[in-house]
Order: C-alpha cells, then sequence, then structure tokens
C-alpha cells in the first residue's frame, strides 16, 4: 500500500484513499438506482437516517448528525425531504422543548419490509467472491483509518 509513492510523486492507482473514494462513488450510484428501480426518490442519506430510526426508534436531530456524521444544517436538509415524503415527523422533546424529536411515520416504517430485501440483495452482490475474513479485515481496517482521523 505504501508503494503510492514513487521518486516520480504518486501513482493514484496506488493509492487506498483513491479505491475507497472509487468504492463509495459506485455505492452511491447503485444505491440511488435501487431505490429508484423501488420507485422511491431517496437518497443514501436518507436511507442512512431511517436505518438509524430503524434500529433506535425515536431520536434527536443531535443524535442523528452524530451517528450519521452531517452537520445540523444538512441533517435538517435530509430530514426536510423526509418529512416532505411523508417517512418522519418531528416533535418537540417532552423535557426540552429547545430539542427536536425525528420519530418513524407509519410509511416510514413500512419502508423497512419494502427496501431490506432490495439492499440485501445488493450487499449479497457487492460482496460476491470474497471471503467473509477478508470482509472482516477490510471492516476493521476501515475503522482504525477512521479513528486515525478523527
Amino acid at each position: 500500500m505504501r508503494d503510492q509513492f514513487t521518486d516520480q510523486g504518486i501513482v493514484l492507482e496506488r493509492a487506498l484513499a483513491f479505491w475507497v473514494q472509487r468504492v463509495q462513488a459506485q455505492l452511491r450510484t447503485h444505491t440511488y438506482r435501487i431505490f429508484r428501480e423501488a420507485g422511491l426518490s431517496m437518497t443514501p442519506e436518507q436511507w442512512a437516517v431511517l436505518v438509524r430510526l430503524w434500529e433506535r426508534g425515536d431520536m434527536t436531530q443531535t443524535e442523528l448528525c452524530d451517528t450519521t456524521l452531517k452537520d445540523k444544517p444538512t441533517i435538517s436538509r435530509i430530514l426536510d425531504g423526509m418529512e416532505k415524503q411523508g417517512w418522519i415527523a418531528r416533535h418537540a422533546d417532552p423535557d426540552d422543548a429547545r430539542t427536536r424529536r425525528v420519530r418513524l411515520t407509519r410509511s416510514g416504517r413500512a419502508l423497512e419490509a419494502r427496501l431490506m430485501p432490495l439492499v440485501q440483495g445488493f450487499v449479497a452482490d457487492f460482496e460476491r467472491g470474497i471471503p467473509e475474513a477478508d470482509l472482516a479485515v477490510t471492516r476493521r481496517t476501515l475503522m482504525r483509518l477512521f479513528d486515525n482521523l478523527s
């Protein structure tokens, strides 16, 4: 991996960050495609929020920022779009009226049963031919790289 640097400079195709970015770009493209094929106008960012809400139930906007690595203006725009689609509703926190809580609507909860089979198939294609042990090493490595930058 460290062979990306040469006497002449850098060889981009040998750089780990180059490949991480390329995989991420392909993931976004394919994610948009599977949602579009399902008849949904949904972004990968909206998908991440849905998954968090399915996992954890009601959350504050700040918690969603922290768990999706989005800033407050960005998460607000994401939630605006989701609210327009009828997938979520926002309300004041009963313990602190300044805090906004986000909850799934019936429509937002129903998306889980509709989308999970599609996403599971996509992930199976994405990981096809890669041994489980390699995937585990890749995840651990990416997590350490993330921690190094944090």
